[in-house]
């Protein structure tokens, strides 16, 4: 039986998230025992949530993922099949349980506390030249909380592009703060798309000089570098140069998966064929609507209500 076709195979982590929300800036405090405004839980993870949403805005998706034999997996795998990704390739471990990330988010920032369960497993084994023959498009988030994943990207990455297939990578923070590690170097130098937000930028490229740091990374063979800044837009380099998109101003509810909800964006316009500066148009509209409902899914509904966000913005 021949397998299904899709435009993009999500490999990664798959966990949901607890989002407290309504926290004010002093908490929480350690002693005491405090009120907050509400709580969701949410399909989480960065890869999880780009995937999704790229489902949402218009394209097949397909996700390699563990989850643990527990409440919070079946949660995950619903949550994908709710949104018609497919689940084949997501599978169950017996004995691990299933990650989580509690989200706190606050009016300028917020923190992530990860709980990485199964998110240590491969989420590639299994995954050969066949199956990725079936996609157009290869997207892996959380690049260090995957110890298992972190050596085998690279080869993964190298076997997709010598298909024909391009090829992201956001990597998220990294909780050891090495950053720029040989086995990232290696995955670099087959990565299509690159999509650090300030700080991680700032890390992984040695500076906080845009084009400095664009250039530092662009050396280590990525194809194109798109730097995600929140309200003041997202700046894309590649070897033709920079582009930027001063992006859109949104009352912040929930910053979580903000950056996913651009990737997602990014990624589905690029597919769809677009160039660069409606990619960043794209991605940055969809980073707005998020940002403006309480989890990452939650303000990006479909390709249409992202196109009125774009058509409203520039009536204005």
């Amino acid at each position: 039986m021949s397998l299904p076709r899709f435009d993009v195979l999500a490999i990664g982590e798959l966990n949901p998230d607890l989002v407290l929300a309504g926290l004010q800036a002093d908490q929480p405090r350690l002693g005491t025992e405090q009120e907050f405004g509400a709580y969701l839980l949410t399909l989480g993870s960065s890869t999880a949530i780009a995937c999704v949403l790229m489902q949402r805005l218009g394209l097949t998706t397909a996700m390699s993922a563990w989850v643990g034999d527990d409440d919070y997996g079946r949660f995950c795998r619903a949550a994908l099949v709710a949104n018609h990704v497919d689940v084949e390739w997501v599978r169950t471990h017996p004995a691990l349980p299933t990650g989580l990330t509690v989200c706190l988010p606050y009016p300028a920032d917020r923190l992530l506390l990860t709980c990485k369960g199964t998110m240590t497993l491969n989420p590639a084994d299994g995954i050969d030249e066949g199956l990725l023959a079936c996609a157009r498009h290869v997207h892996v988030g959380s690049f260090f909380l995957q110890d298992q994943l972190r050596p085998q990207l690279a080869r993964l990455f190298a076997m997709a592009r010598a298909l024909g297939l391009t090829t992201s990578l956001d990597t998220g923070w990294d909780p050891q703060e090495q950053w720029l590690s040989d086995d990232l170097r290696e995955t670099l130098a087959h990565t299509s798309i690159l999509f650090p937000n300030e700080l991680e930028f700032e890390h992984l490229a040695g500076t906080g000089e845009v084009e400095a740091g664009m250039a530092r990374l662009l050396d280590c063979g990525v194809g194109a570098v798109v730097l995600k800044r929140g309200a003041d837009g997202a700046v894309h380099a590649d070897r033709a140069g920079l582009r930027r998109h001063a992006g859109f101003r949104a009352k912040a509810v929930d910053t979580t998966g903000a950056g996913d909800s651009f990737n997602a964006g990014y990624l589905a316009a690029m597919l769809h064929g677009a160039a660069a500066n409606e990619r960043l148009a794209f991605g940055n509209a969809c980073g707005a609507l998020t940002v403006a409902a309480i989890g990452g899914t939650g303000g990006v509904s479909d390709a249409d209500a992202v196109r009125a966000f774009l058509a409203a913005r520039a009536e204005a």
